[in-house]
């Protein structure tokens, strides 16, 4: 009898646990590797322990490894006393600004060469 395909030993691993993890792992990676453009890895880690009685205890160790998403940034400005604001405090308020009404447009003509 040969080896025993590596796949059926996954399979029966934690009683499928791994294997399902393994398959949820692979396919968020994926998504976040073609969100951000960036390599994503996947390493399984399976160590085996041998027992007196001809059994075999198999531990497992998943990493995966994804970059984050990029995400945006806020602009503060420090006050005198240690607070964050938006507004520039050294930025001076113009009291008499105002918006102003656009005037209305002429309605448009058709123009034809004649």
């Amino acid at each position: 009898m040969g080896a025993r395909p590596f796949t059926d030993t996954l399979r029966a691993i934690r009683f499928g646990e791994l294997q399902d993890l393994l398959t949820e792992e692979l396919n968020a990676l994926t998504k976040r590797c073609t969100e951000t453009g960036r390599a994503g890895e996947i390493v399984l880690k399976i160590k085996l322990k041998p027992g007196k009685g001809g059994q075999v205890e198999i531990l497992d160790d998943l990493t995966v490894k994804a970059h984050k998403l990029e995400r945006g940034t806020s602009i503060f400005f420090a006050t005198p006393e240690g607070n964050l604001q938006r507004e520039d405090p050294r930025q001076m308020d113009i009291a008499e600004l105002r918006q102003v009404a656009a005037a209305p447009a002429e309605p448009l003509r058709n123009v034809s060469n004649g």
